[in-house]
């Protein structure tokens, strides 16, 4: 888990911890939609039995909003903070999908998903301003990997859950209930369990706040003190959008998602038609990979708290990926493909924690809500059609290899990218 060395308390662990379980509560929100599909009475009601295009709206409208909301919305996180701005994230959030359950029409269900995706977009830059906050440079690595951990949990969780929902209590309750869990959200953000500073909470002590402040200000820009990320600092922005080493990094995690979100999508119907699994064993090796994402996430963070300049990670991991991919395509077992995904998926995850320490080391607070919302994104913006794009290029080509080896072409470019940076943090030392 976290590096308690050298350490003057351990709220700051709780804190990490609560932020995690703010994730999975949040990411089972927008995972419903996967068992909804399969529910025949939910297509009679929504009228989308046999539109397979107004059923990929659904997630397709989400990630659209939720990617322009990570840039838009950093006008309103700067002006209300963070601990606000999740408030605001978590009760527009909850209600949205409450008012789901009771949408009786296709086009109200299209605006439940898009007010969702507004409301989640405002999580992650503020989750990453905490992150930088409340941990030390050593610690952001892990840190990262503990909070995003969630999203693999609550994706391992999701399938079983709203399996039973639907066909135990009904699909609206795949709605009500985790509207309802994402309130839980409010318990530690309104009784200030979370603050936007260590300094600012009742919680922690003094000394585990001084030890975390002194640190911070030790790896600090001259611009960055504590407290002016509310600041709007319009030359700084113009700065970092010039930056070579922000737009890198910018690629490599959109390497990193088209990974991930082109091998989730795609890999079920790959095991069932290319490799000849049946349903039920290409389920069991699918929650296997997300476990195995899960174990590669939290590996990463503590590699990227260990490997100095933490780029070289990224190199190693995409390279990695670049490769597996490539052997999901040419072996010829099936269950040597089924090892060569799970490889896949584990290994991308070490890139998650690691772009994110880097952006929270290399960015003064005031600008960190901001670089991290044009990094997610543009990341999740360009990453979401990743799953069309293999779709197309199977069609054309006539098999998954096509589709596989555009994937291995994105992490090669991500892999690039990372040795740009690293070549850039050597010059800079």
């Amino acid at each position: 888990m976290l590096n308690y060395s050298n350490s003057q308390g351990r709220y700051r662990h709780t804190v990490i911890i609560i932020l995690a379980v703010m994730w999975v509560l949040v990411y089972l929100q927008r995972t419903n939609i996967g068992v909804l599909l399969v529910d025949q009475r939910f297509l009679e009601e929504m009228g989308l039995v046999g539109q397979a295009a107004r059923q990929g709206m659904l997630m397709t409208v989400f990630l659209l909003v939720y990617s322009l909301s990570n840039m838009l919305s950093v006008p309103v996180s700067n002006r209300l903070g963070p601990r606000r701005s999740l408030l605001l994230g978590v009760i527009v959030g909850a209600l949205s999908m409450l008012a789901g359950g009771w949408v009786a029409s296709f086009a109200a269900l299209i605006l439940v998903r898009v007010i969702l995706g507004l409301a989640h977009g405002i999580y992650h830059p503020n989750i990453s301003l905490l992150v930088k906050n409340w941990t030390p440079p050593q610690e952001r690595g892990t840190a990262n990997a503990v909070v995003g951990v969630g999203g693999c949990l609550a994706l391992i969780v999701a399938l079983p859950l709203y399996s039973w929902i639907n066909w135990g209590v009904g699909w609206e309750y795949s709605f009500f209930i985790p509207g309802l869990l994402g309130l839980l959200a409010l318990i530690p953000l309104g009784f200030s369990w979370i603050s936007d500073q260590p300094g600012d909470n009742p919680y922690i002590s003094t000394q585990e706040a001084q030890y975390i402040v002194s640190h911070n200000q030790d790896s600090d820009t001259p611009r960055d003190t504590p407290g002016d990320e509310s600041a709007v600092d319009t030359q700084g922005i113009r700065e970092l959008l010039k930056n070579t080493s922000f737009w890198l990094m910018a690629v490599i995690y959109t390497a990193f998602l088209c990974s991930w979100w082109g091998l989730m999508t795609w890999m079920p119907q790959y095991l069932v038609q290319a490799r000849n699994f049946d349903i039920s064993g290409m389920a069991g090796y699918i929650s296997l990979a997300y476990g195995v994402a899960a174990a590669g996430i939290l590996i990463g963070g503590r590699l990227a708290d260990r490997v100095q300049p933490r780029s070289v990670i990224g190199i190693a991991a995409l390279c990695g990926v670049a490769l597996t991919t490539l052997g999901i395509a040419l072996v010829p077992s099936p269950l040597g493909a089924v090892v060569f995904m799970t490889l896949a998926i584990g290994i991308n995850e070490f890139v998650y924690p690691t772009v994110w320490a880097i952006m929270q080391t290399s960015l003064p607070s005031h600008l960190l809500v901001t670089g991290s919302g044009i990094v997610s994104g543009v990341g999740n913006l360009l990453s979401a059609i990743s799953p069309f794009i293999l779709g197309w290029l199977i069609q054309v080509s006539g098999s998954y290899t096509g589709g596989l080896l555009f994937l291995v072409t994105m992490a090669a470019l991500g892999a690039v990218c990372c040795i740009l940076l690293y070549r850039q943090e050597a010059s800079a030392h």
